[in-house]
Order: structure tokens, then sequence, then C-alpha cells
């Protein structure tokens, strides 16, 4: 069934990101996932990253239980048998050096990180990345719940832009952290999305992105809001209901 665009007028539309990739579609944070976004039209794309055995995994739980074949902690298993594993459709679990590749030229990347271990090596990779000339630092964003790690990732590379996360009862709090950091946006959950908020966002020059939104009440009541960027599983329905897919490289919030 084709998706109805919307009906809203004279107001201006949230990018859409492409959360874990079309994981609404396709297994998610697979580059089956990822792949699918991109040809669905997104230029963003959200994805999850752990350590383990010195390689950057793209998986949001630190286990393996709910998304793959596996049993237990990722650190638990050989990296071997990790990327034996079905993540979903025959998919493996995949590196962030493979997603970058997937997606370069194509769409902008955020990144989470899922704890301190990993921004040294997501750093080092994404340094890598841009060195190769196959990405520019604005294309990569980092985001976490974890506020000082991303404060300190802007000591060590101020070039990549970082957005702190923050789920229920988002306040002042994180907008203090995000201006103090030098963020580009905050990252916040649908329920805590008010109009007071976005406008004290804005205020302080600060972008609002809103996960996830994957029904049509919630988009245009994104929209009337005023955010600037919405995480979905569906980014088809999104694109469908007016999102914005900015061209990679141009200015996007």
């Amino acid at each position: 069934m084709p998706v109805e665009s919307s009906h809203i007028t004279g107001t201006s539309f949230p990018v859409c990101i492409a959360h874990r990739g079309a994981s609404g579609e396709e297994p998610e944070n697979t580059l089956r996932a990822f792949g699918r976004a991109l040809d669905m039209g997104a230029t963003w794309l959200e994805l999850d990253v752990h350590l383990a055995h010195d390689r950057l995994l793209v998986i949001h739980d630190p286990t393996l239980d709910r998304t793959t074949s596996g049993q237990g902690p990722l650190a638990a298993r050989p990296l071997a048998e990790i990327r034996a594993l079905d993540a979903g459709r025959g998919e493996q679990i995949p590196f962030l050096e493979e997603v970058l590749a997937l997606a370069a030229g194509r769409a902008r990347l955020n990144i989470e990180l899922k704890e301190y271990e990993a921004l040294g090596p997501t750093l080092a990779a994404l340094q890598r990345a841009v060195a190769a000339g196959k990405w520019s630092p604005d294309q990569l964003l980092l985001s976490a719940f974890d506020w000082d790690l991303l404060d300190q990732a802007r000591q060590r590379e101020p070039a990549f832009p970082v957005a702190p996360l923050v789920g229920k009862g988002a306040g002042a709090e994180v907008l203090d952290a995000g201006y103090r950091i030098g963020a580009e946006a905050v990252h916040i959950s649908r329920w805590s999305a008010r109009a007071r908020f976005v406008d004290a966002a804005h205020a302080r020059g600060l972008a609002v992105r809103v996960y996830p939104v994957n029904r049509r009440w919630e988009f245009e009541l994104m929209v009337r809001l005023g955010v600037d960027g919405v995480f979905t599983d569906y980014p088809d329905r999104a694109l469908a209901w007016g999102a914005r897919a900015p061209a990679v490289g141009a200015g996007s919030a």
C-alpha cells in the first residue's frame, strides 16, 4: 500500500535519519539495512558501535542474543565466531569500516558510541576515512548518552560534530551540556519533544533531532514542533510524508 504524503504546508520539514538503517524492513545495523535505506533515498544513516577484540562492530547491544543467532556478551566470543553469526537474513555484524565504505559519498553518518573504549578507535577510523578522501569531517557525527565521552571526543578531534543523547525528561541539563561542548545538536526521545524545549535549543544554536518517529501522527507533531531531524525505522515513510534528504555535503540541520 502506498504511503500517503503529508498534508502539512507552509512549514519546514525535518531531515530523515535512517535509524540503524531501514530497520523496520531489514535486520537492524546490517549492510542490508543500510543499503536499503540508501536505496529508499535516505541521505543520513544512524548506527551503533561497540569495541570487541580491537575491532569496531556495528551492533546496538553489548550482547548477541537479541539481534543475532548467538548468545552472551560480545567480548566472550572470538571475533571469527561473532562474524560467523547470523544477524538476520544471512547478514553479518558489520565492521564500522564496511559501513563507511558502503555509504561514502551517499550519506552522512551518525555514529553512536556505546562505551568509552570505542572512542579512540572510532576517531582513528574516521580520521583514516577523511585522510583517504572518502569523507569530510562534517559528514561524520558522534553521539552518546555519556556526555563526558563527547566532551573527550571534541577535545581529541574537534573537527567531528557531536550531539548528546538523552531519553525521557530532556531539559536544561542536556542543552547546557550541548552548549558547553560545542555540540551541533541534541538528540532526544519523542516523549521529551516539547515546543518550549525546541525553542530553547534553537536559541542556543542547537538543532533538535528526535527518535524514534515511525508513525504519521508522530511525524506531523514533530513538524509542528519545529524539530530539525527525525530518526525513523521506516525512511521511505518519512520521506513520503515530506522529510528532507539533503544532498551529501550540503548544509543540513
